[in-house]
């Protein structure tokens, strides 16, 4: 195959992924992981007017719990930072930051190209980023404003510069790879299982000469993660340290292990099909010749393990996100056995009709309520900047919307007095969130106690 061809190939598959991630690139970010999306852009709000101010403005904040936004313990903020530079630019727009994490995405993609080429062939490289590009769980998450795009972006490129530099037989460039890894690490916590994948396409098998070098290039990938996870650890309050307690709590907790809600993302996620090519994939690499498989098959067994150990603990999808590089290279090397091009592209177009289904199960994660935008606007007109808002459950993103602070009601039933529950907290408004269950006695008790002076916005204050 020549480079031409290649080439004019590569751009094909990314003016199609180009093509999917830009479906609701218009939407606020209020549909499927609003929470952590809405999080995400509010940490940007907080930097604008203090771009500057180095290293405090890289400590999160967040516009709840309190009368001023909340240092919070949350992974280092690039793609906030990268955010608010763009708005102080070219001004506010939630489509900033989706066409962010688009680009990212894309990046990503001719990363798992080059990874694949360099490892294997340029024909496994170009079907492992047509794979990618095409996995349902590639595709949502490669258009969310969270930071998941910014931290496959890196790690993979991370891999490709390693496995680069070890077949170069050069000194130089091993720290890019490792300041890619440390940056994929800090803007995602999970990221760190690459690491010694990593290690492995860099240094498998250990020479002598290496020994220095390997210490080197994990000084320069663990380093800066350990600072800045310690420096932010330190700098919130204990209700504040969320990745701490997220990886500790999780880790120990046994009783909400639902395999079957599990088992479903992946299979929506993957797809049936791309998870039996990467089984085959597996299988192949038991007899290949290459310094690569014990990389790979390490790989495996990490994701494997991180599958059985966090994701079957938290029911989030996006926890998946870090699989989706691995399991593309895997099904590529599997449809390698295929000998010509047109055959692979024939086989790929047949897996894209088989899980037509999977993609119609992205639909729903498209969908935001409309009402939460139009209360939280109807704020942000009608009510002081400075006041403070109570909201009746525990979503955010009203707050991001409306750029208030305030308060979380996490539960409400029905025989509560509200003005026993509302004077625990200093607030201006309540807030009824559209999404919320309807507490229809609590709400009564509302309104015959506080003048509704807008949509589901009751005045606190006298």
């Amino acid at each position: 195959m020549g480079g031409g061809i290649r080439r004019c190939l590569l751009f094909l598959i990314l003016l199609i992924a180009l093509g999917a991630r830009l479906w609701g690139i218009t939407n606020p970010l209020l549909d499927d992981q609003a929470w952590r999306q809405a999080d995400t852009a509010s940490m940007s709000t907080h930097m604008l007017g203090r771009l500057t101010d180095i290293p405090n403005v890289f400590l999160p904040q967040l516009n709840y719990d309190g009368v001023t936004p909340q240092r919070v313990e949350l992974e280092f903020p690039f793609l906030p930072y990268l955010l608010a530079w763009t708005w102080t630019l070219f001004g506010w727009a939630d489509i900033w930051g989706r066409l962010w994490s688009v680009v990212l995405s894309l990046i990503t993609v001719g990363g798992i190209y080059d990874l694949g080429r360099k490892m294997f062939t340029a024909r496994v490289g170009l079907i492992a980023a047509a794979i990618y590009a095409l996995m349902p769980l590639s595709i949502y998450y490669g258009r969310v404003v969270m930071p998941e795009p910014m931290a496959q972006a890196w790690s993979i490129w991370a891999l490709a510069m390693i496995w680069h530099w070890r077949n170069s037989q050069g000194d130089r460039g091993l720290w890019k790879s490792g300041l890619l890894m440390a940056g994929a690490i800090l803007a995602k916590l999970p990221q760190l299982m690459l690491f010694p994948v990593a290690l492995l396409l860099g240094f498998y098998p250990l020479k002598h000469k290496r020994v220095s070098q390997l210490v080197r290039f994990s000084l320069i990938v663990l380093i800066p993660p350990m600072v800045y996870y310690l420096w932010v650890h330190f700098n919130v309050a204990p209700s504040s340290q969320f990745v701490s307690g997220i990886m500790t709590g999780n880790a120990v907790d046994t009783s909400n292990l639902d395999w079957i809600f599990l088992s479903n993302n992946i299979q929506r996620g993957f797809t049936g099909s791309v998870l039996l090519l990467a089984g085959v994939g597996v299988c192949r690499l038991v007899f290949l010749r290459s310094p690569a498989r014990i990389a790979l098959l390490t790989w495996a067994g990490i994701g494997v393990l991180y599958i059985g150990v966090v994701c079957v603990r938290i029911p989030l999808d996006y926890y998946l996100v870090p699989i989706l590089p691995l399991v593309a290279l895997l099904s590529a090397y599997a449809l390698d056995w295929i000998d010509s091009l047109p055959g692979t592209v024939i086989v790929i177009f047949f897996l894209v009709l088989i899980n037509l289904k999977s993609y119609a199960y992205l639909t729903p994660k498209y969908h935001w309520n409309e009402e939460i935008l139009s209360q939280a606007g109807w704020i942000k007109d009608y009510t002081s900047a400075s006041s403070i808002l109570i909201l009746s459950g525990p979503q955010p993103m009203t707050l991001y919307y409306a750029n208030r602070v305030g308060f979380r009601l996490t539960t409400i039933e029905d025989e509560e007095i509200p003005s026993v529950i509302l004077r625990r907290y200093p607030g201006d408004f309540l807030v009824h969130l559209p999404q919320d269950e309807h507490k229809e006695l609590f709400w009564e008790k509302v309104r015959n106690s506080y003048p509704e002076i807008g949509p589901g916005v009751f005045d606190l204050r006298e």
